[in-house]
């Protein structure tokens, strides 16, 4: 049972952290990104609802399991290839990234759904549910606010960091004029790593709350 405990307090991190992410890869978080008032315009013309348009299709091609041909066959207004070759690249490592984070998802999922109802099952076994959910909250904790200050003091080192991290070093980097960075600026990412930290986190303290406190509870039981 202690292995159990250790596992979810090593899943509980990944569900939090890879949920929100996914959570996130929505079209109500592009129109609430793309609406912000001092969200940067496309200096080469893209209006807002161009942007959130080819977003969409980006967007449903990454979730799912979609050949790159939906992205390939799109055209800007003057009937050139929306995507060059390089982006088309790019974006089919993206999609697998992607799949494979879900396919970790789902395994921590299950592990943390498994090993609690086990763990829950048992009066005897409680305890050890409430301090590893207590514990799993307490690492997620750790690890979010090591990655948010980089984000908040050394976002440059973070950005080229993560993507040379999961992509081929010179494979992620466009020019300005390029249809991704034009859809998705650095200020896109950056929003999106505060919002993943501090939804993480909040999850990770309200989590952390109420197995301190069922913990608690639980306590004077084992006692007498």
């Amino acid at each position: 049972m202690k292995l159990l405990r250790t596992l979810l307090i090593l899943a509980l991190p990944l569900v939090l952290g890879l949920g929100t992410i996914r959570l996130l890869m929505s079209e109500a978080f592009l129109v609430y990104e793309y609406s912000k008032p001092d969200f940067p315009p496309d200096p080469a013309g893209f209006t807002q609802a161009d942007r959130l348009n080819y977003a969409r299709v980006a967007l449903e091609y990454i979730r799912t399991t979609a050949p790159i041909g939906l992205l390939a066959d799109q055209r800007l207004p003057d009937g050139r290839p929306l995507y060059n070759e390089r982006e088309l690249r790019h974006m089919i490592d993206v999609q697998r990234l992607a799949n494979q984070l879900l396919l970790v998802t789902w395994v921590a999922g299950g592990i943390v759904v498994v090993g609690g109802a086990l763990l829950a099952w048992r009066p005897e076994t409680r305890p050890l549910l409430a301090s590893a959910l207590l514990g799993g909250a307490a690492l997620t904790i750790l690890i979010l606010l090591g990655i948010l200050l980089l984000v908040l003091v050394g976002w440059n080192t973070f950005f080229v960091g993560f993507h040379n991290l999961f992509f081929a070093p010179g494979t992620w980097q466009f020019a300005l004029t390029d249809t991704l960075i034009r859809l998705f600026p650095e200020r896109f990412w950056f929003d999106v790593a505060l919002l993943i930290g501090l939804g993480t986190l909040v999850e990770a303290v309200v989590i952390g709350s109420i197995a301190w406190l069922w913990g608690r509870r639980l306590e004077p039981r084992g006692r007498g």
